[in-house]
């Protein structure tokens, strides 16, 4: 198994609600402005695309939390 194949089967284990529109996914503009910079810094396109999805999901873990606490 390639290690790209072992990312996608993480991913799909992960059981995220990938849901269109979400305030917490990356948008096509910002897949746009990756593309483009990956041309000259592929490595730190790869490292700011990781961190910004992490900080999306930290937000997104943060706003689930406050949505629990409020119910």
């Amino acid at each position: 198994m390639s290690e790209i194949e072992k990312m996608k089967r993480y991913i799909d284990k992960t059981n995220m609600d990938i849901t269109t529109g979400s305030p917490y996914q990356m948008n096509i503009n910002e897949m746009f402005r990756l593309s483009h910079i990956s041309a000259e810094d592929a490595t730190g396109a790869i490292i700011l695309a990781f961190n910004y999805g992490r900080a999306k999901g930290y937000r997104a873990a943060k706003a689930e939390a406050r949505k629990q606490t409020a119910v």
